[in-house]
């Protein structure tokens, strides 16, 4: 079991005013004026990536018992929760070289909207605890109306998307051209396990040349709001990979995860330029990549 660290939190003079975590502002009307309140502070809180469209960001809060009764210690709990969302969210890349941290610090639009999101955080499991406190764990959606996408995509959207690149000269024998041209495929998969892939908001596929073949300004950044650009994936034949890439993927395996032009951080996959061209042109005939259905395998 962690050992928790706790830390008294000075409430709101009246009701209805605000308290302050981390320069974000969560109304608190129930807590009573001058009230101390003893919460969890450690920031205890998980990015699950591995659930598709429903990929979601949850936090804990754990509070003491409170001697005016159990719903101030409830209160203590949610107070906790949220900052510990926060301190997740805070956490959260965007891209190679962004954390949320970063887009708040340069968008007061970004840290409101937040802020908002923070404070509309689904309460998922709740109970009191052994001592007397208790115990609330909260969730916010990565994906979807309200969410963490809501606040990102129009802060990284281009005003006007990109289109693919097309393949002129594919590097790949005309036999290869004509059957990936001829086949319909449904999706994407870029196995990069075992190369230490790490999730991103906004990842990019390259190839060995450096050529950015897909990316979030070539989508609309309504379906990247409404279910992400990629999913991520334990194993080939998980059932989000099934979901997301459909019955016939293009499987193609990452030669790395980052390189030189890209970043220290391994978030984008690079896949080699026979690869990438199989990619494209099979996107020509799908529209596969448009649609954002792409899995990494990690």
């Amino acid at each position: 079991m962690e050992n928790f660290k706790f830390k008294k939190i000075i409430a709101a003079m009246a009701v209805g005013s605000a308290v302050i975590f981390g320069g974000n502002i969560f109304d608190n009307a129930a807590i009573a004026a001058g009230a101390e309140v003893n919460v969890n502070v450690k920031v205890k809180g998980a990015i699950n990536w591995e659930k598709g469209a429903n990929s979601d960001i949850t936090a804990v809060g754990i509070s003491l018992k409170d001697p005016r009764g159990m719903a101030m210690a409830r209160e203590a709990a949610i107070m906790a929760a949220q900052r510990n969302l926060l301190g997740t969210v805070q956490g959260l890349q965007i891209d190679s070289d962004t954390t949320m941290r970063d887009l708040q610090i340069e968008s007061d639009v970004v840290q409101r909207k937040i802020s908002g999101i923070i404070r509309g955080a689904q309460i998922v499991e709740e109970y009191p605890t052994e001592d007397g406190g208790y115990y609330v764990k909260m969730r916010i959606p990565i994906y979807g109306a309200d969410s963490i996408a809501s606040a990102i995509v129009p802060e990284i959207a281009p005003e006007n998307k990109k289109p693919f690149e097309t393949v002129d000269k594919p590097a790949i024998k005309p036999a290869e051209v004509r059957e990936i041209q001829s086949n319909d495929y449904s999706g994407v998969v870029v196995d990069a396990s075992g190369l230490g892939l790490q999730p991103t908001f906004s990842p990019v596929i390259f190839d060995t040349n450096g050529r950015a073949i897909y990316g979030v300004e070539n989508l609309d950044p309504d379906k990247i709001v409404e279910r992400g650009m990629v999913d991520y994936s334990n194993s080939l034949d998980d059932e989000i990979a099934n979901e997301r890439a459909g019955d016939n993927p293009l499987v193609v395996k990452a030669v790395k995860v980052n390189d030189a032009n890209t970043s220290a951080n391994k978030v984008n996959v690079i896949v080699s330029t026979e690869d990438a061209d199989k990619i494209l042109l099979a996107n020509e005939k799908s529209h596969m990549l448009e649609d954002c259905a792409v899995v990494f395998v990690r």
